[in-house]
């Protein structure tokens, strides 16, 4: 199974233009990156005692330039798939 997916993605990798794997690596960089580090930094926060820490995270998560910025990498940098039908 695993050589079938390797043949199956070597044949498509081998049809896209080089700017299109860049792009892909890009995407997937971002959101490898970015997803993780958000977790960490708020699970870090919350097991702190201090509260004044928790209002700051609350206050960064709302503010317009974290909304701006998720949304962008969001948009950018993720894949959206078509939703399956509900049966």
């Amino acid at each position: 199974m695993e050589e079938l997916l390797t043949m199956v993605l070597n044949q498509y990798m081998s049809q896209l233009p080089s700017w299109a794997i860049s792009l892909l690596l890009i995407m997937a960089s971002l959101r490898v990156i970015f997803k993780p580090l958000m977790a960490l930094i708020q699970v870090s926060i919350k097991e702190t005692p201090s509260k004044k820490d928790d209002a700051w995270l609350e206050k960064a998560m709302k503010s317009s330039t974290y909304k701006t910025i998720s949304f962008m990498l969001d948009w950018v940098a993720s894949l959206k798939l078509p939703k399956k039908p509900e049966k």
